[in-house]
């Protein structure tokens, strides 16, 4: 097992999630328009509810949900160590318990969501997607305040937290855009019936002419570009957390 917390092998993890998102983000949206469907502009869920896009939707998001639940294992090994060797306290451990933890609640959702289609579980599919925005969120946001503090003790680790602080702000304000768009829609009580209405427009597919839906679906993807924009920060974090090993 201690070969998975060798750097290479993180820094490879990290790619595979990278990866793995992009590319089941590309196949899926690329299948959803040669089907003839409405380009502008589906939610990411919406790709599964066609059999076409749906194959490489459960599959992608199958694999980048484990790669991520493996990602915030691995990460929290290699900050317990960098903690353990510094004079950090108790906040910093809490710090990275507790973005373990949504990490890996967020990575185990996304492959529970995988294989839940909108249109055929509709309430467990919007509780689903919910645990995964909070959780990606605090992940993001906790994983920016870790890189803060620990530049208190490294300035290298200055490095890390500017870029991270920017995406994850840019993530956090596509959520709140998102959120925004949705409720401008359904209304504040955001209720099953207005979600059900949606869903039997992307059963069709072919006009999705709400346009508070299209919005919102567009804050969607570039809050899941924003948040892969954070977990690419996790490279030079990497670095920085294991630089003992290139020095022994």
């Amino acid at each position: 097992m201690q070969w998975l917390l060798q750097a290479d092998t993180v820094r490879k993890t990290i790619q595979a999630c990278i990866a793995a998102q992009l590319a089941t983000l590309a196949v899926c949206y690329a299948l959803w328009v040669s089907e003839g469907c409405d380009h502008f502009m589906p939610f990411i869920s919406d790709t599964d509810t066609h059999s076409v896009s749906g194959a490489p939707f459960t599959f992608g998001f199958t694999v980048s949900g484990l790669l991520l639940t493996l990602l915030a294992w691995q990460m929290f090994r290699l900050r317990s160590d960098w903690i353990s060797a510094n004079p950090t306290g108790a906040r910093l451990r809490s710090l990275n318990t507790f973005s373990t933890i949504f990490g890996m609640l967020s990575g185990l959702s996304i492959v529970w969501i995988s294989h839940t289609p909108w249109d055929e579980q509709l309430a467990l599919h919007l509780l689903q997607a919910r645990v995964i925005f909070a959780g990606s969120i605090i992940w993001a946001f906790l994983s920016t305040i870790m890189a803060s503090d620990m530049a208190a003790f490294d300035t290298r680790f200055h490095e890390v937290y500017k870029p991270r602080r920017d995406r994850a702000a840019f993530t956090g304000l596509c959520f709140g855009l998102m959120a925004l768009s949705v409720v401008q829609y359904t209304g504040i009580s955001v209720g099953l019936l207005d979600f059900e209405t949606y869903v039997d427009m992307v059963q069709i597919c072919t006009d999705l002419s709400i346009t508070e839906m299209s919005m919102a679906a567009l804050f969607e993807w570039a809050m899941v570009l924003g948040l892969i924009g954070v977990v690419e920060t996790g490279i030079h974090e990497v670095s920085l957390l294991t630089s003992h090993e290139s020095e022994e």
